[in-house]
């Protein structure tokens, strides 16, 4: 049973009924929501959206049946905005898993290739598109990595955190021991939009 949280919340109910019934149906019995928040959070760019996690913790509160909403992010140590976040989403009430950031590094030392080898740009354009390359693509962007090469930059730094294995685990225990009957898995990588 939905009864809202917040005065704002209960507005939008009105406005938006049939989201809220239908909501219901699927948060119909014991319920949590798994949010790989390094994927989410892109959506806000892609769909021009802003999540605001205070709102929809309290959203998603406003059903009875919500038993955990379970958050996953990693930590860039070093970094305030990343370490003060964590305790931020434990203070809104999100069960929290987070590990440290790897920055894993991309090598881009175009030295040792002929200037019309895709073998470096393999790492950062898909096979797909990289197949579409003519000659004189290829050789421009290698030109461009030698570039950088001759400014000392032999590699970038990507970081990387995947939460995969821990939100399977974390739904199998759940399974075995909570009683919950709905898994909300919220997760986005990629999407078509036109």
């Amino acid at each position: 049973m939905f009864k809202p949280k917040t005065e704002r919340i209960e507005k939008l109910a009105k406005l938006f009924p049939e989201i809220i019934l239908s909501m219901e149906k699927i948060f119909n019995g014991p319920t949590n929501i798994y949010i790989d928040w390094s994927n989410v959070i892109h959506w806000q760019d892609k769909l021009r959206w802003n999540f605001d996690l205070k709102r929809m913790k309290q959203f998603f509160d406003s059903f009875d049946t919500m038993r955990s909403i379970k958050i996953y992010t990693g930590t860039l140590e070093g970094n305030r905005q990343s370490e003060d976040f964590i305790p931020e989403l434990k203070a809104m009430g999100y069960d929290v898993s987070t590990k440290p950031v790897k920055l894993m590094k991309m090598f881009i030392d175009v030295s040792s290739i002929p200037k019309d080898s895709p073998v470096i740009l393999k790492s950062f354009i898909k096979k797909s598109l990289l197949s579409k390359l003519d000659i004189a693509t290829i050789e421009y962007l290698n030109n461009k990595l030698e570039a950088f090469n001759k400014q000392g930059i032999l590699y970038i730094e990507e970081p990387k955190c995947n939460f995969d294995v821990e939100m399977g685990r974390d739904m199998l225990r759940d399974f075995d021991n909570d009683g919950v009957e709905n898994y909300i898995l919220w997760c986005f990588r990629h999407t078509h939009m036109a």
